[in-house]
């Protein structure tokens, strides 16, 4: 945990966008360790799902694309990185907001979640 928030600078900023389809937090995230706990938790929950992470730039910045086993696009995250530390971090997982990067996964949707809890 320590060496992930020396990354952070104090005052970083966490932006998530699910667009009320996809798991995401609702507000923006302004506490580095609460980040990073979701960060490290999401990753580990999404991993569990098959789902892998590949670096790439985004918009300029450096960040990943979330990938599902099949292929399929779940979630971009992008960084804006100064004087060495991570300022900002945005991730998009609202499907509608992914699909010009080609198929979209499903293993972020709210509603999979919620069958998966309702079904015996």
């Amino acid at each position: 945990m320590g060496a992930l928030l020396g990354m952070l600078a104090p005052d970083v900023v966490s932006h998530g966008d699910g667009g009320g389809e996809a798991r995401a937090p609702g507000e923006p995230q302004t506490d580095p360790r609460r980040i990073v706990r979701l960060l490290v938790g999401g990753l580990r929950k999404v991993g569990n799902l098959g789902v892998s992470l590949h670096p790439a730039r985004v918009d300029g910045r450096p960040g990943a694309v979330l990938r599902d086993a099949e292929g399929r696009v779940a979630s971009v995250l992008e960084l804006d990185i100064a004087d060495g530390v991570v300022r900002t971090i945005r991730s998009v997982s609202n499907p509608d907001k992914l699909t010009h990067l080609g198929p979209v996964s499903d293993v972020g949707r709210r509603s999979q979640r919620l069958r998966a809890v309702m079904s015996p």
